[in-house]
């Protein structure tokens, strides 16, 4: 089964063309080259008629290693849906899904379980919900509020967790010492992702924060988690609120344990990485917070939303 591209069928026709071979892209080619192989009449009327069958095929348009449904039933990773249903808690099947292969660390099913529970809402106020609400109120449907919320996620609100975990992975990976990482933020005058919030301070912590790092206590070497701490005391001594916030937290914190009950290999990790799995822990549980947002304004119907004119400034341009 390929796992990555370097293992798909197209790389392995690129590999065989450069070692000389010559591969075709489909089976109507495959027959037409064979054809231009020279064999004796018995041979030729036997390989004509077993390749016959063969002439309606037509190459695949997409592969899928997650799932497929033949019959009515549908497997899951090579397993009967109806079945994993029974077996599997909500959070290990989305984690497996995502990563595609069943997960084996308890653990790590149980800090999904939790990181789900936690990023599901933060309250009315933050952009994505504004805009989903907002969205409602004008009419539209569930599908497009929705899709409002979820544009709305990026690098300033939800999208960093993603950027927090490549941050801490290429540090660690490159022993790059924290005082180095963060001096090279600063010397390019950018935030680091995973570090900072307008709201919690040293002295305010985020008790979500808190409460993932208790899971950091089943880890050994657990050396990206405490990478992204050693950076976090650098940024405090700063500023009180350049805390290690929740995608930093996150992101640190799956790193290590993939890398330490999964047992993934640094390339594993990065693939990891350049496919945004990381943000795939923000994006589904807050859609589920969006779409409550979306029913809530529904069942309140309070009208088209209008933003009082004192609340927006006029700049001079001139």
């Amino acid at each position: 089964m390929a796992k990555t591209h370097d293992e798909s069928a197209s790389a392995k026709r690129t590999a065989l063309r450069k070692a000389g071979i010559t591969t075709p892209d489909t089976f109507a080619e495959f027959l037409a080259l064979l054809n231009t192989i020279p064999m004796t009449q018995n041979n030729d009327q036997a390989q004509t008629t077993d390749m016959h069958n063969f002439e309606g095929r037509k190459k695949a348009l997409f592969m899928s290693s997650i799932s497929h449904e033949k019959d009515g039933q549908v497997k899951v990773l090579g397993s009967d849906l109806t079945e994993l249903s029974t077996t599997m808690s909500f959070a290990e099947l989305v984690v497996s899904m995502f990563l595609g292969k069943k997960v084996q660390s308890k653990e790590l099913i149980a800090f999904v379980d939790i990181v789900l529970k936690l990023l599901i809402d933060h309250g009315p106020h933050v952009s994505g919900a504004v805009n989903t609400m907002v969205t409602a109120r004008a009419g539209r449907d569930m599908v497009s509020s929705l899709a409002s919320g979820i544009l709305t996620i990026g690098p300033r609100f939800g999208g960093a967790i993603n950027e927090a975990a490549h941050n801490w992975f290429s540090a660690v990976q490159n022993s790059v010492p924290p005082q180095d990482f963060v001096e090279s933020f600063a010397a390019k005058k950018q935030y680091i992702s995973g570090i900072g919030h307008k709201k919690y301070r040293t002295d305010n912590p985020d008790p979500r924060v808190a409460k993932l790092l208790t899971f950091t206590e089943q880890l050994e070497a657990k050396k990206y988690t405490t990478f992204a701490r050693d950076v976090e005391k650098i940024t405090t001594d700063k500023k009180a609120n350049l805390i290690l916030n929740l995608d930093g937290a996150v992101a640190a914190i799956m790193l290590d344990l993939l890398a330490e009950k999964e047992e993934f290999s640094p390339e594993q990790l990065r693939e990891c990485i350049d496919t945004e799995f990381f943000n795939a822990l923000f994006i589904l549980p807050r859609s589920a917070g969006f779409i409550a947002h979306y029913l809530d304004q529904k069942r309140l119907d309070e009208g088209l939303f209008r933003l009082p004119e004192d609340q927006v400034m006029i700049a001079d341009l001139l």
